[in-house]
């Protein structure tokens, strides 16, 4: 069994996000429904991850924009010069 484990855990993001198909799916969502250790995990997993979501966004500082600005006319001024 601790292969099946380690086989839901490897691919645990992908099945939340119904990236897997076929014959992966099938057994991963067969493993969750007899491994309660698995399931348990994955539902934290999902729930983390809806969380975050639901979390909202937010937008960067303004000070964040501005110093990337100035880093890129740096950069710029720098390779103007060596060019």
């Amino acid at each position: 069994m601790k292969r099946a484990c380690d086989n839901a855990v490897e691919y645990v993001y992908q099945y939340i996000d119904s990236e897997l198909t076929g014959v992966r799916k099938t057994r991963i969502s067969m493993h969750l429904k007899r491994c309660g250790h698995c399931h348990d995990a994955f539902q934290f997993e999902k729930d983390l991850k809806a969380k975050i979501a639901a979390s909202g966004k937010t937008q960067p500082p303004q000070e964040l924009f501005d110093q990337i600005r100035a880093l890129i006319e740096t950069e710029r001024k720098n390779r103007a010069q060596d060019g």
